[in-house]
């Protein structure tokens, strides 16, 4: 009997460098996390990862900076990055401008299939966003249907009231 021996060469995955915009801070920490939780890894290398996870001259990279490079300080570095840009507050309100660009944005436009099916994507996107963050469409709703349905053309909302 033959055994064969599968090998799988995985992708080399890059770390989304984070800018310091706190719509970012998800995506960056959530890959980020896995190095920080890894106990294998001396804080000096997790300071130095963190360092070269940060767009150079952002925000975020001058807050690390503020920081000698050392082991004792990647705690107190990753404490201050994520005190200055995991907002919860500051996250949730980023997306709901975003959801208000975006109607102000459709408000009197020309809509077609297509700008509906974008303008259907993009809110959908930003709701999505939101309820990572915990604001459920049942907390929400009774505020975004009306903002949504204002910017939907009077014939839309008319057949879609009928349907």
């Amino acid at each position: 009997m033959l055994l064969f021996e599968k090998r799988f060469e995985l992708l080399r995955l890059e770390l989304r460098k984070f800018n310091g915009d706190v719509k970012e801070w998800l995506y960056f920490w959530r890959q980020f996390e896995k190095i920080h939780a890894d106990s294998s890894i001396e804080d000096l290398d997790k300071f130095q990862y963190l360092l070269q996870s940060t767009v150079e001259g952002s925000r975020a990279r001058e807050v690390i900076e503020s920081f000698p490079p050392t082991g004792d300080n990647y705690p107190k570095a990753n404490d201050c990055l994520k005190t200055r840009f995991c907002r919860h507050d500051l996250q949730v309100e980023d997306y709901v401008r975003e959801l208000l660009k975006l109607v102000l944005k459709n408000a009197n436009s020309n809509f077609c299939s297509d700008n509906l099916c974008a303008l259907y994507d993009n809110l959908e996107q930003q709701i999505r966003a939101l309820e990572t963050l915990g604001v459920t469409t049942d907390k929400s709703a009774s505020l975004l249907y009306p903002l949504v349905e204002s910017c939907m053309p009077e014939y839309f909302l008319q057949a879609w009231q009928q349907s």
